[in-house]
């Protein structure tokens, strides 16, 4: 509801998140690092033994690597958005991975400090488990920050995404209806709604680690073919206009990583290969039928206008047909 109302109230809340975040990483490491001073290095003793170096296992490894920084290309679709992107994209990219990547394993040693590896991997929330056996009366205040937490993930891809689905429609990618933004508070209210449906969807499925394998995969096959595509146009249109321009070895080696991610799951986990890839499929076909079929039958493209008129209604959007005159709220 935030996100449909104000895009000012949702920044500044998620300033507030970040800085709970912050603050439970702090406490974290502060702990974790009296421990280690302690002497409680257990846990870096022969720290590889035992570890499962299969070509599943290290493909779900990549994943949940994509799954837990997935925010470094989230900021990419809010470009619209930034004050001299062409400047800041790039920096806010690198000042985020750099700060995000050094916090996270300061925290990882830091929990290696108190937490056994065995445990670390059987506890369903692992801040939790270092709260309950380091902070006495006061373990209740880290489910509430890792709650804060939670919500501010939840909230960036909210609005991140939506930007992503309002783009692409304006570029005939999506659906009309996905292009408009609420005529009062100038959101993409639409977008939202079709991100709210696709989540509770997702709810349906009981397995978090089967839902990460699927994303995973999709999200390496996308960057495979994004970072090919990059290569190919460098080559073929090298005077191409480049606002952001980054060697061309970075691409290139980016994409054979991201197929060697796609090649190893496919070694692994067939199934749950094919089927991400018939997701890809259906939306591929659903692309080419509703948005490259340029020439429909009267019948049908009235009745996808009447979809799109229901929606207008309903959600009370228009299309931004000036889009100089219109300012995010």
């Amino acid at each position: 509801m935030v996100n449909c109302r104000n895009v000012k109230w949702v920044t500044r809340l998620q300033v507030v998140i970040t800085s709970s975040k912050l603050v439970a990483l702090a406490i974290i490491v502060i702990i974790g690092f009296v421990y280690l001073g302690q002497g409680n290095v257990e846990s870096f003793e022969n720290a590889f033994e035992d570890s499962d170096f299969s070509a599943g296992a290290i493909a779900l490894s990549f994943y949940s690597g994509f799954w837990a920084y997935s925010g470094w290309s989230y900021l990419n679709f809010l470009t619209e958005e930034l004050v001299e992107p062409h400047k800041n994209l790039p920096r806010a990219i690198m000042i985020s991975m750099i700060t995000v990547i050094l916090v996270y394993l300061v925290a990882n040693v830091a929990y290696l400090g108190v937490l056994s590896p065995q445990l670390m991997t059987q506890s369903a929330a692992v801040a939790v488990t270092f709260a309950e056996q380091t902070m006495g009366m006061m373990q209740w205040l880290m489910p509430i920050l890792i709650a804060i937490s939670v919500l501010g993930t939840i909230n960036g891809t909210i609005l991140s995404m939506s930007r992503l689905f309002f783009i692409g429609a304006q570029n005939d990618h999506m659906p009309l209806f996905m292009s408009m933004i609420q005529c009062t508070f100038l959101t993409p209210t639409t977008s939202l709604f079709v991100i709210l449906s696709l989540t509770l969807c997702f709810q349906t499925s009981g397995d978090i680690w089967y839902l990460i394998e699927m994303e995973g995969l999709g999200f390496a096959t996308v960057l495979t073919m994004v970072f090919a595509g990059q290569v190919y146009l460098r080559y073929t249109e090298p005077d191409l206009h480049r606002p952001i321009k980054v060697p061309i070895a970075l691409p290139a080696v980016l994409c054979l990583v991201s197929l060697a991610i796609v090649g190893l799951t496919f070694y692994q986990k067939v199934s749950e290969s094919l089927t991400a890839l018939l997701i890809l499929a259906v939306g591929s076909i659903l692309y080419l039928f509703g948005n490259r079929w340029q020439n429909k039958p009267k019948s049908l493209q009235s009745k996808i206008n009447a979809v799109n008129l229901f929606l207008q209604k309903f959600f009370l959007v228009v299309t931004e047909d000036n889009p100089d005159e219109l300012e995010w709220d």
